[in-house]
């Protein structure tokens, strides 16, 4: 489907991240916190969103079109913010371009990994496309086999978010009803299955201090920085550029931008895909 590049992959081209909407910009923010000399290409298919009641064809297919426009700009790797098209795209994405390609789940799993006791239990928040795939349980039982995983699907939250909802009183009555089942079952840590959800994590711990939150987003920047420090593509210069594309410029993606990168970026606009 992607033609393979002709030329080598240079330190100065950027970064690529996709998300289905704006809660990738939480590893964005991570990635540029860590590795602030990269040049970082950011796409979030705001029109589309929220992908996690799609089927997975549709999954694949959008998360085709998003790489093509990824690649288009020359990226040198590509990181998938997204759980839904991790748990589906990920081997697909892999198998049509020679970039360097990785996910979120591997990375949260090594997180939950390092904090958990071995026997502990542990809570997944997700959208439904995440929680069906099975795609954690299968990354954790090669790591932990002994780490007892609790899946919850929560469809309501990604538009909640999106919608500017986070810290309202609907959100704590849909959070309540969604995390009640995993603190009875004695749950100690909590995946966020979705990038959406760091932005409703002050929520959660206020309603549930106990859980000790898994975040995909650090662990994902120190994996590309090593990544990019072991392929000779690290970039040291000063003249980092922050480019955002959206699909549909919405409220939410506005504010959010202005959250975490403020007047740091060099470049917001929408963006047409090209579909298969």
């Amino acid at each position: 489907m992607f033609r393979l590049r002709s030329t080598p992959l240079l330190a100065t081209m950027p970064v690529g991240v996709f998300d289905s909407g704006l809660g990738g910009l939480t590893v964005l923010r991570e990635i540029h916190r860590q590795l602030p000399h990269e040049n970082l290409v950011y796409f979030g298919d705001t029109a589309r969103v929220p992908y996690g009641n799609k089927s997975s064809a549709t999954i694949i297919r959008y998360s085709h079109e998003i790489v093509r426009f990824l690649l288009a700009h020359d990226v040198k790797a590509i990181v998938v913010a997204c759980n839904t098209a991790s748990s589906y795209a990920l081997d697909a994405i892999r198998e049509t371009t020679d970039v360097p390609v990785l996910g979120v789940i591997e990375p949260a799993v090594q997180s939950l990994v390092q904090k958990a006791q071995a026997a502990s239990v542990a809570g997944l928040i997700a959208t439904k496309g995440t929680i069906a795939s099975g795609a954690y349980e299968r990354v954790l039982s090669s790591h932990n086999p002994a780490q007892r995983l609790i899946g919850k699907a929560c469809p309501l939250l990604v538009p909640l978010i999106e919608e500017g909802y986070a810290e309202s009183h609907a959100a704590d009555l849909i959070l309540h009803d969604y995390l009640a089942p995993l603190a009875k079952a004695n749950a100690e840590y909590l995946i966020l299955g979705c990038t959406h959800y760091p932005l409703i994590a002050q929520a959660i711990q206020r309603l549930y201090p106990q859980f000790t939150l898994i975040d995909s987003a650090e662990q994902t920047a120190l994996e590309l920085k090593t990544l990019l420090q072991e392929n000779n593509l690290a970039h040291t210069s000063d003249t980092a550029r922050v480019e955002l594309f959206v699909s549909d410029m919405t409220e939410s993606m506005r504010a959010l931008k202005d959250l975490f990168f403020a007047d740091r970026v060099d470049r917001f606009e929408v963006a047409q895909i090209t579909e298969d």
